[in-house]
């Protein structure tokens, strides 16, 4: 008796432990029938950041700066080359003492200089970083606007494939709508 007792156990067990398995499993393939059928979509983002109407004014405002802060940097250069050959022509007419005052304002001069070409560089970049930043927000909410015209729910980037049927690849219409949508992005370096 005690061992159909156990045998009824053992056999409960069984139905239980199917019942566990069993459900997590139903609860799965709800859920596989809820996911629906990848809408590719294709992009070139790197055209796009390159390309578009506001990157290249970007690209030109941050060149026109970059030149401009260089020719102030190699006017200052200059004018520190300047003062230390002055300072090395004054080396036996000096005393030490005078001689180590304008040393150390020579090397004052240096290290202002360094700082602010630091500081120019610094700010330049976090300029373009910022506008560069503007361009892709306003590309992705278009390229989200495209995917969803076009039932697609999947969007990768066109440098992830090398061959790509042309009717998958929205490059050229969020190219088109970034123009329209962002013609320019203003470069914005904090006055120093």
């Amino acid at each position: 008796m005690q061992f159909s007792k156990f045998r009824a156990l053992v056999a409960a067990g069984a139905v239980m432990a199917g019942v566990a398995f069993a459900a997590p499993m139903a609860s799965a393939q709800e859920t596989k029938t809820d996911l629906k059928a990848p809408v590719i979509a294709v992009m070139d983002v790197q055209k796009v950041m390159q390309e578009s109407n506001a990157s290249k004014g970007v690209s030109k405002s941050f060149e026109t700066l970059r030149d401009a802060y260089q020719k102030e940097v190699a006017s200052l250069e200059d004018k520190l080359r300047k003062s230390d050959e002055e300072l090395r022509k004054q080396q036996t007419v000096l005393s030490q003492d005078a001689l180590a005052a304008k040393r150390r304002d020579f090397e004052k001069q240096l290290a202002d200089v360094q700082k602010t070409v630091q500081n120019r560089k610094r700010a330049l970049e976090g300029a373009l970083n910022e506008a560069m930043g503007v361009i892709h927000q306003n590309m992705v909410q278009i390229v989200q606007d495209v995917a969803k015209e076009r039932g697609a729910n999947l969007v990768l980037t066109r440098q992830q494939f090398v061959l790509v049927d042309t009717q998958l690849d929205i490059t050229d219409t969020v190219m088109d709508r970034v123009n329209k949508k962002l013609p320019q992005v203003a470069l914005n370096v904090p006055k120093q």
